[in-house]
């Protein structure tokens, strides 16, 4: 059968083949189905069904295909893009066939002039003339070293479509083919030759022999049986009558040529129905088939899955029978160890409350004798450390008074900030031998202790140092607090024109302050009396 099938396709009977291989496709198996699919896409496009051939293409590329079907598949694809002007799936198909002959050398003596043939046509389609044509020039040679007679003709036409530039040269391509095509008696080909001379000698303005060809084709035309092709032979005729200033006979070819034309679209489009029956016909098999298999699956695992629970039910039955006693036993343990814990988490939280009390207690011990040591300094100097110290301590209590440790705390507690800045305003104006004016903005913003504590010794010593150097008649205190995004923005400023600052007496302070800032991992800036202090709150 395939062998009578090539013989067809061979000499141009591609209705009458794909008759055969419509009528007999129920009649083989799945490996004789492929191999007629092949085949099958080759007629179609031969007769112009394109859709058909790229969706019969489809169907058999997911079927399995031996290599040498894959590259047949491969190449018939390239021409049904080349057809269509989709140059990048074309190229994409003619990587595919050429892999394909890398990976299986054995393919080539068979199947590689056509492979370059294809590669030459696309390349001279896309606009690059002289690759296609050294393709085309590789294609001659690898045809006539394993002798390929099959092919060779149709090397000689690619090469004379290349010499356009060179008439004589594309002419000798064209008689070659031509007397080729002759030797292996395909009619088909012979008149498309016979065509192609024609209009080679219509470029060329010389008519009368144009119509010689012309008329060597019409005389052969009742060989072809493509209606297609002879309504080209026709139209040529018609259109070197036309230039040999016969419009009479211009038009009666022309009418023939139209006429087997209409004949072409009728016979197309009887075709396509027939695929489209077809091609119904075996998407229906197909989604039967998967459906049934889909159904046979889905009762294998729903039998497998009622095992696999039954299985399963038994086996929880016996656990839980098995583990109820356990499970009593284990409750009534759980609810010993809650009491148990209870009684811990009451003892614990009780030393907490009471190391709270403690701590508070120490720092208001050490406050006061900070206040015996002021009281018995013997310069002004010694009394001034003191209250500085004093103040530093305070601050700190502040933050653990406005923090109350419980069991319930970690170190992620947060202090209201403006709670805090208050009381450390509040504390410094009662303390200070020196009066001044305050004015606070502190948006409602939460610190973590590790971050409260130091901002408020930030915030001490920034006013410690106003009050002692800032100068001004009645001292005024601005500061704000806000939070842009996810970091805190501080602006201190005092309205005394400089700090008078005395490093060597005032570095305390002024380390005091960097320090607590780089613990903050913030920044600062300093002008005159402005701070300006940034830190992130994670």
């Amino acid at each position: 059968m395939e062998k009578s099938l090539n013989d067809k396709i061979k000499h141009s009977e591609y209705k009458s083949a794909l008759e055969i291989i419509n009528k007999n496709k129920d009649r083989y198996n799945v490996a004789e189905k492929t191999s007629l699919g092949v085949l099958k896409v080759k007629t179609l496009i031969e007769l112009g069904l394109y859709d058909e051939a790229f969706k019969l293409s489809q169907n058999l590329i997911n079927s399995k295909l031996t290599p040498e079907q894959q590259l047949k598949i491969y190449i018939e694809r390239e021409l049904i893009f080349e057809i269509n002007n989709d140059e990048k799936s074309s190229k994409r198909e003619i990587d595919k066939a050429e892999n394909l002959l890398t990976k299986h050398p054995e393919l080539k003596p068979k199947n590689y002039t056509n492979f370059l043939i294809r590669k030459s046509s696309f390349y001279r389609v896309n606009g690059h003339r002289k690759v296609a044509f050294e393709i085309a020039n590789e294609a001659k040679m690898y045809a006539i070293l394993v002798n390929d007679q099959t092919y060779l003709p149709d090397v000689e036409l690619i090469l004379g479509l290349g010499n356009r530039n060179n008439p004589e040269k594309q002419l000798q391509h064209f008689q070659r083919a031509l007397f080729l095509y002759k030797k292996l008696h395909h009619n088909e080909a012979i008149n498309s030759m016979y065509n192609n001379i024609a209009v080679f000698y219509t470029s060329q303005k010389d008519y009368k022999t144009a119509n010689i060809y012309a008329d060597s084709a019409i005389s052969n035309a009742s060989k072809s049986n493509v209606l297609n092709y002879k309504g080209d032979l026709f139209q040529q005729k018609s259109e070197i009558m036309e230039r040999l200033k016969k419009p009479d006979s211009a038009l009666y070819y022309y009418k023939i040529a139209t006429d087997f034309y209409s004949k072409f679209n009728n016979e197309q489009r009887e075709m396509k129905v027939k695929e489209f029956g077809i091609q119904y016909d075996f998407e229906k098999e197909q989604s039967e088939k998967k459906q049934l298999q889909k159904n046979i699956n889905h009762t294998r695992k729903l039998n497998i899955t009622l095992f696999i629970s039954i299985i399963i039910l038994a086996i929880l039955l016996w656990l839980i029978l098995k583990n109820k006693k356990r499970i009593e036993a284990q409750k009534q343990e759980i609810t010993e160890n809650n009491k148990a814990l209870k009684i811990n988490l009451e003892e614990k939280q009780f030393l907490v409350q009471e190391l709270n009390h403690r701590v508070k207690n120490n720092l208001a011990v050490i406050l006061s004798l900070i206040d015996l040591q002021k009281g018995q300094a013997g310069d002004t100097d010694h009394k001034h450390r003191l209250e500085d110290l004093h103040q530093r301590i305070k601050t700190i209590m502040m933050a653990h008074e406005l923090y109350s440790y419980n069991v319930n705390h970690n170190d992620n507690a947060l202090i209201e900030v403006q709670d805090y800045i208050n009381k450390i305003f509040e504390a410094q104006h009662q303390s200070s031998s020196r009066d001044f004016i305050y004015n606070i903005d502190v948006k409602n913003i939460s610190l973590k202790v590790d971050k409260a504590l130091p901002l408020g010794l930030i915030i001490n010593e920034l006013i410690t140092n106003s009050i002692k150097h800032a100068d001004s008649d009645i001292l005024i205190l601005h500061l704000t607090l806000y939070q842009i995004n996810e970091n805190i923005e501080i602006n201190y400023s005092d309205n005394g024109g400089v700090f008078n600052l005395d490093p060597e007496k005032e570095s305390l302070g002024i380390f005091i302050i960097e320090g607590m800032i780089k613990q903050l991992r913030g920044t600062y800036t300093r002008e005159n009396s402005n701070y300006k202090i940034t830190f992130h709150n994670d």
